[in-house]
């Protein structure tokens, strides 16, 4: 099939789970170039950028989709990737299930699909390498099971690695390689510099930033201990004067300003990381800074809530890896989306939120969907008097 690939909008993407489903990609949008399907070497170059970081031992499917009219070039749904290590060929057939069941919620008219494996030997003069065996029945399971949901699995390539230089080759046509092009030169790879998002070496690197800083986490438990009990005392304070309003309207504001402080390259020391953990700990300011994930600082936002991630422990961590995982689900990157709202529910397994966008995430809900809650945060902000700000790309119909 030669058709051009027309990455999507974020909105149009689905998501999903990386452990127990695939993981759909960050999202594409219209401004994003188009990919070709028959052109394996700038398909296979796209991934990390499409990703976020670069597979390893992972099984890579792109999902096609015909377009609302019904006719013109099919259009890139999502780009989804699963561990290559289930547990034999039972395994396989599972994993084969999993990707099924995503091609259909997202309406998948065919597939292509890249392996890559660091244990495979690629193809000598049009011979099979090492592992292409086993390649080729993880392409027919999977292949099976696509067609009883009448969707094609176009092509299947093989790597043992994504990088500039090493081969690619079909996993049903040996004689079908050739040498892949430079992952960093992908036009999306570009276009993704161009915004800012840095391409992480592995999803261990993707984890990294929300993983537990023992040694900071050490330096700020003494603030948040002083934060929390001052907070205490203003905030019965307020009860007693009837400035409830007043009270949460400073603490959103000092939430806003480390966020200034970030989106201007400053720093937010130990003190500040701690105050905004306890401003958190109340419900209305913490719904209310949820619509930051579509105003004009979202990506400094963010950056706070990756900082919070490391420092803190239980309750508090939850809260910032709730905000971290709807910042990137909102965006379209399923992936840390999946890592943060993991970690928010190890900190926190009763948090109700991080539930619910977990469950959405795990079930295709796509981002346009969970850009609600943000709006419900602009009109809490409101009601304390402050204005949010949301961007024209976020505006809704």
């Amino acid at each position: 099939m030669t058709t051009a690939i027309e990455p999507t909008p974020a909105d149009d993407e689905c998501a999903g789970t990386p452990t127990e489903s695939p993981t759909p990609a960050r999202g594409a949008r219209t401004d994003r170039p188009a990919l070709r399907a028959d052109d394996p070497r700038e398909c296979i170059a796209a991934v990390p950028a499409l990703l976020g970081f670069v597979p390893r031992r992972s099984l890579v499917v792109y999902l096609l989709r015909q377009p609302p009219s019904g006719s013109g070039p099919a259009s890139l749904s999502a780009v989804a990737r699963h561990d290559l290590e289930p547990p034999g060929r039972g395994g396989w057939a599972r994993l084969a299930t999993h990707l099924t069941a995503l091609c259909v919620r997202e309406n998948t008219v065919a597939v292509l699909a890249l392996i890559v494996d660091d244990r495979a030997g690629a193809p000598h003069s049009g011979k099979p390498g090492v592992r292409s065996g086993r390649h080729r029945y993880l392409m027919r399971a999977l292949e099976r099971a696509l067609v009883a949901e009448h969707i094609m699995l176009d092509e299947v390539w093989a790597v043992r690695e994504i990088a500039a230089g090493e081969p690619w080759w079909a996993v049903e046509d040996p004689a079908v390689a050739g040498v892949q092009s430079d992952p960093a030169a992908s036009p999306i790879a570009l276009a993704e510099a161009v915004d800012g998002y840095r391409i992480k070496a592995s999803r261990e690197d993707l984890e990294d930033l929300v993983a537990v800083d023992a040694q900071l986490c050490a330096e700020v438990r003494p603030e948040v201990d002083r934060a929390g009990i001052l907070a205490g005392q203003r905030f019965r304070t307020a009860i007693f004067r009837d400035e409830l309003d007043r009270y949460r309207r400073s603490l959103l504001n000092r939430v806003l300003d480390r966020v200034a402080v970030l989106a201007s390259d400053g720093t937010v020391d130990a003190r500040a990381l701690a105050e905004t953990a306890v401003a958190l700990r109340d419900p209305t300011v913490r719904d209310a800074v949820f619509a930051l994930a579509g105003g004009h600082r979202a990506e400094a936002a963010a950056r706070l809530w990756a900082q919070l991630c490391r420092v803190l422990t239980g309750s508090d961590r939850a809260e910032a890896a709730t905000l971290f995982g709807y910042s990137a689900y909102t965006r379209g990157d399923g992936v840390l989306a999946g890592i943060a709202l993991r970690a928010a529910l190890e900190s926190d397994p009763d948090h109700t939120i991080a539930r619910l966008l977990d469950t959405a995430l795990g079930t295709g809900m796509p981002p346009h969907e969970v850009r609600k809650l943000a709006y419900s945060g602009r009109a809490k902000a409101a009601e304390l008097g402050v204005e949010f700000d949301l961007r024209a790309d976020w505006l809704q119909p």
